[in-house]
């Protein structure tokens, strides 16, 4: 994390933790088998609430299994941070508004540093330190209280920080995290708090995070929505796709739909989205809704499919290779997206 590394895509579990009854928990397995899928989709890390001591426990055995790195989210009670590291965590997160007395962070760090824990201290426009929770420049509180933390954690000789400075507001957010880039060396996790649901979230995530990401600022995003996981980490690649970070994958274009549209453009992106995302190829898929758009206007997709009439024409490289009924168009497409994979593979 940091430095020249990618930057990595993160989320954040929805719902409280169970009580296990074991590692033979089906509903252990089921948390393990999405965060898989989550995973094939572009997730890197996953971050869990742990408001109390008996989800401890459950989140133990969660970091356990997990196929990417698991973080701890502590609020409150330094003890629940010291028990999380009994365990295989990766990362633990404070937030100095509500972690409590200097010496709760000394702890914490002490351990950490023990066990080669990194921490994230995670500012929030929304809960900074009694203070500074008055100052009339968000952007200047949030600093100061993160200067408070680091200088703490540096007097212990305590490198391991990752940084993040979330407000709403995207240019506060953009301002703060440019303002500490400019400070300090240490890795920055970039996201908007209470971003809202899908659209809304999507278009202030974007408005703060493709200026930052373009000038190398950020090591980790999270895209916050009122939405499922799975949104949140295409988001994020999406976001990371507009500012020149990609990562390998499929890039999707697709038509909005008109009154021309022959083919439902909606269903058959719904359908096959996952399934795209997951795939580790770096191709452009094109699904256009008539002849206008595809494959004329997308002629520069690797595969694309789009209607006529009563048919569906597949495309490669702008030239129609089959024409096939509607109703056979998801297992001709599937044919001819395994043929391209393989290719590429070669």
């Amino acid at each position: 994390m940091g430095g020249d590394w990618p930057v990595s895509v993160q989320t954040m579990w929805k719902d409280p933790l169970p009580a296990f009854s074991g590692s033979d928990d089906p509903r252990l397995a089921s948390i393990i088998e999405r965060i898989a899928n989550l995973q094939k989709l572009g997730c890197q890390i996953i971050r869990f609430a742990v408001p109390d001591m008996s989800a401890v426990e459950s989140l133990g055995l969660v970091a356990d299994l997990s196929p990417i790195p698991v973080v701890a989210d502590i609020h409150f009670d330094w003890r629940i941070a010291l028990r999380c590291m009994d365990f295989p965590i990766a990362k633990i997160r404070i937030n100095p508004g509500n972690i409590g007395a200097e010496w709760k962070v000394r702890e914490v760090a002490t351990k950490a540093m023990d066990k080669g824990i990194p921490i994230r201290v995670g500012i929030n426009g929304g809960s900074l330190p009694k203070d500074l929770a008055q100052e009339p420049d968000i952007v200047e509180a949030a600093l100061a209280a993160a200067e408070r933390e680091i200088e703490v954690l540096e007097s212990m000789r305590f490198g391991d920080i990752v940084i993040s400075l979330k407000m709403n507001e995207p240019d506060e957010v953009v301002r703060a995290n440019e303002e500490f880039a400019s400070r300090y060396p240490y890795p920055l996790h970039l996201g908007v708090t209470e971003a809202g649901p899908l659209v809304a979230g999507v278009v202030r995530n974007t408005a703060a995070l493709v200026p930052l990401l373009k000038k190398g600022i950020g090591a980790t995003i999270r895209v916050s929505l009122s939405d499922s996981m799975e949104q949140e980490v295409l988001a994020g690649k999406e976001i990371l796709g507009c500012a020149g970070k990609s990562l390998r994958g499929v890039r999707i274009v697709s038509c909005p739909r008109c009154g021309r549209a022959s083919f439902d453009t909606h269903a058959f992106t719904s359908r096959w989205m996952h399934r795209f995302y997951a795939t580790d190829a770096d191709i452009t898929i094109a699904i256009m809704g008539c002849v206008v758009n595809g494959p004329g206007e997308a002629r520069h997709a690797d595969l694309g499919i789009t209607g006529a009439g009563n048919s569906a024409l597949i495309f490669r490289d702008g030239k129609i290779i089959r024409r096939i009924d509607v109703c056979d168009a998801d297992k001709a497409f599937q044919e001819e997206l395994d043929k391209l994979i393989e290719e590429k593979a070669k």
